[in-house]
């Protein structure tokens, strides 16, 4: 029966011990809420600060904001999150939460619950105490009685009640230095000559390049690319044949649906376009004769094809189609 005892007291005795140590652990982490003021008028805004603290080594968690925002009559503007104020010798920390509300009356915060976790890894949750928000309706001064109504004020006059008369100086400034700005202007310049037709210029450019000599200097391949450049800049400004952009193939077959050339002619300028890309892409060297014989050629080609004077009988069986 003593050793019965014996062993019931030494039960006892740990189990207290156990309920100590674990009350002790509970009070090592504290929580605490409040509001910077009690009452707001509806609408204001107001700081709800969590205080935390704990021993070094402890992880503490952030309220959550949708637990006050849940709240029917409250709203979280902003969520400050956990800061550190301190790490030793004890834990501080602080959340900082900015509200709002609008409704009037009471509103109640319930014990906001605090997450942690011990440094030997144990997690547990304390609780802020409960808080109470006294929401008022804005403050409408009473009228007893009906003022009598105020005497307009008369502002003092500026400038800017005479903007009409600015306006006018403007307007008739403007009006008169257009004017005279127009009267220094000099007459107008002669209108310029229209360019000499296709043909004159292209016999012009046939003289310029028989005058450089590019073929008895060496430069064959210069002197068959100036000749043909001189040759399709007429074709296309005379027969409407975009003669710089096509290759020698279509040039041939664009020339032989016109009916107005001549086919020998014709058959002329394919031989010259050949021998002209064989010297500019295949570097053949032609014999000499043949040089002045294709600026001869193409001399020809655009005398025979310019435009000829309209006679007067053809002028008579075809007058001018009036306009509409």
């Amino acid at each position: 029966m003593p050793v019965s005892r014996h062993y019931f007291w030494v039960l006892l005795l740990l189990w207290g011990f156990s309920a100590t140590a674990q009350q002790s652990t509970n009070r090592t982490v504290n929580a605490r809420a409040e509001l910077a003021r009690k009452e707001i008028v509806i609408g204001d805004q107001i700081n709800l600060t969590v205080n935390v603290s704990a021993p070094p080594g402890t992880t503490v968690f952030p309220v959550a904001t949708t637990l006050i925002d849940g709240l029917p009559a409250a709203e979280v503007i902003r969520d400050g999150g956990l800061q550190t104020l301190a790490e030793t010798p004890e834990l501080l920390l602080e959340q900082r939460f900015l509200i709002t509300s609008f409704d009037t009356g009471q509103v109640a915060i319930p014990p906001l619950p605090v997450y942690f976790e011990t440094p030997a890894g144990r997690r547990d949750t304390v609780y802020t105490t409960d808080l109470l928000l006294t929401v008022r309706g804005a403050i409408v001064a009473a009228e007893d009685d009906i003022l009598p109504i105020k005497p307009i004020i008369e502002e003092p006059r500026n400038l800017w009640d005479f903007w009409w008369l600015f306006a006018l100086l403007a307007a008739a400034g403007l009006f008169f230095g257009i004017r005279a700005y127009r009267r220094r202007q000099p007459a107008l310049a002669p209108a310029a000559p229209p360019p000499p037709p296709a043909h004159v210029r292209a016999l012009e450019a046939l003289d310029e390049l028989e005058r450089q000599q590019l073929w008895q200097a060496g430069r064959t391949d210069r002197y068959y690319v100036e000749l043909t450049h001189i040759l399709r800049a007429y074709l296309e400004e005379r027969f409407g044949v975009p003669a710089l952009e096509m290759t020698t193939r279509q040039i041939t077959s664009a020339l032989d649906r016109r009916e107005e050339l001549d086919r020998e002619r014709a058959g002329e300028l394919n031989e010259l376009l050949q021998l002209s890309d064989l010297v500019k892409f295949a570097k053949a060297t032609p014999a000499a004769e043949l040089h002045p014989r294709s600026l001869d050629r193409v001399r020809t080609f655009i005398v025979a094809t310019q435009p000829r004077p309209e006679t007067e009988e053809e002028a008579v069986a075809s007058p001018p189609k009036p306009q509409v």
